[in-house]
């Protein structure tokens, strides 16, 4: 099933004889691009959210994030994969995603992934133990859910998916809201002994960069960050939209943070839907925290 689609970027130009904006620096992914560059892949796909008896709109995202990224000022070299295109074959989506993942990885390159309902982050991680099949990870959450229903595969399923088959991955979770999780939730994820915070102990106390100060244990981190983990009224476009989440000032300086680890390996973002959006806030926000990760990431400079 696997297609993927390209993107036509576009933007505003400043001086002919500069380019300066990402829309001038952004290039076509091929098997010759430059190694150890960041390189944005698509998934377009709401499927889970569908199953999960969500609002519908995450497959627009990766398109709408594109478009509010083409004119933020970027000077160093970025590629672009194109998106792949899913439909109502869920798992056979997150597979060609994985496919796809690993193939920028084989190129030594850095996978910046836009969503797609969070259903994208089960792809993401077949494309991270792909590549590093031994290796000892550890996956970091911003979400305001945990996304660990035992149940049918869908966009909240893939931490139980994952945890389920892998015995060699840690899971970390930060902005877990209590009116978010039932009780089942809870006792599942400390089951599977899920590191998780608590929104208001993120806010009140030094959890999160106390965490990620321990994970130089791990072989490789990769992140996810889902939308409905940041206020309502900053990040109206998306699925299930939380009332108490992160403030912007809040997710920036934590997506900054993250870029940071050394041994971080690739970051998505997803549950962006710009039809539930008010004036692009929810797909503005993604591509100024998209462009924030890449300007912190040493190794992208």
């Amino acid at each position: 099933m696997k297609k993927i689609k390209q993107h036509d970027y576009s933007g505003r130009i400043d001086d002919e004889n500069k380019a300066e904006r990402f829309h001038q620096v952004v290039k076509p992914w091929s098997e010759h691009a430059e190694s150890g560059k960041p390189v944005f892949i698509g998934f377009s796909s709401e499927e889970g959210v569908h199953r999960n008896k969500g609002r519908l709109g995450a497959k627009e995202g990766p398109f709408k994030v594109r478009e509010k990224m083409a004119s933020l000022p970027y000077t160093d070299t970025v590629y672009d994969y194109g998106s792949v295109i899913g439909d109502q074959d869920l798992e056979g989506g997150q597979a060609a995603l994985g496919e796809e993942v690993g193939k920028v990885f084989d190129h030594g390159q850095f996978p910046l992934i836009i969503g797609g309902g969070h259903e994208t982050l089960y792809g993401h991680y077949l494309g991270v133990r792909r590549k590093y099949p031994d290796q000892k990870i550890a996956v970091v959450n911003l979400d305001a859910h945990f996304d660990i229903r035992d149940e049918a595969p869908s966009s909240g399923t893939m931490f139980h998916q994952i945890l389920s088959e892998d015995k060699n991955i840690d899971y970390f979770v930060f902005g877990i809201q209590p009116a978010g999780n039932t009780k089942t939730l809870f006792d599942t994820a400390d089951a599977f002994g899920v590191k998780y915070a608590l929104m208001e102990d993120v806010r009140n106390t030094g959890i999160f960069e106390e965490t990620l100060g321990t994970l130089d244990e791990y072989d490789v981190v990769f992140a996810t960050l889902c939308m409905d983990s940041i206020q309502q009224g900053t990040a109206p476009g998306t699925s299930a939209p939380s009332p108490n989440g992160f403030t912007a000032s809040e997710i920036h300086s934590m997506i900054a943070s993250l870029a940071k680890l050394p041994n971080i390996v690739s970051f998505d973002i997803s549950e962006v839907a710009p039809r539930l959006d008010i004036d692009d806030r929810t797909s503005g926000l993604a591509a100024s925290l998209f462009h924030r990760f890449m300007i912190e990431k040493e190794t992208f400079r």
